[in-house]
């Protein structure tokens, strides 16, 4: 009996170290807007070529599911939904009527979650979520009153 019991006694010391080892590698990825910028910088050139075949919009299912990784909470679920229009996309029949509209319903469905996507990608990352494009954000300046005479 002593026997065993060592044996498990080292199993669960091996499992410790194993886990110890291993479970820093695991940690969740930062969800900071510094790494969502760095995540975007090294993706956007494919995401704003337009897919021609099917393996191109599994590459833009995989592009928005890893910025939907890396979002901070607040516009998490909006990457999430961009990434499910790709997913309809890559399983739509075009010649079934009805399968192309449910990915029209799908597209429109995301609309407002597209525009918050850009916002945040604009206001955050200074990148055009659609083009690439750098884009300069305003400041936000006092505003100022005027009186008339």
């Amino acid at each position: 009996m002593g026997f065993h019991s060592r044996g498990v006694t080292r199993r669960a010391c091996a499992v410790v170290v194993f886990l110890g080892v291993v479970a820093p590698g695991c940690a969740e990825t930062p969800r900071t807007a510094t790494n969502f910028c760095r995540v975007l910088a090294d993706r956007i050139d494919e995401m704003t070529t337009p897919p021609t075949n099917n393996g191109e919009v599994e590459r833009l299912v995989d592009h928005y599911g890893r910025l939907a990784e890396v979002a901070p909470l607040e516009v998490e679920a909006d990457f999430i939904a961009l990434r499910d229009v790709f997913v309809a996309a890559s399983k739509v029949n075009v010649g079934d009527a009805e399968s192309v509209q449910a990915l029209a319903d799908a597209a429109y469905s995301a609309e407002a979650s597209a525009d918050r996507a850009a916002m945040y990608a604009a206001a955050t990352c200074g990148v055009d979520l659609s083009t690439g494009f750098a884009v300069q954000v305003p400041t936000q300046t006092p505003e100022t009153t005027t009186t008339e005479p």
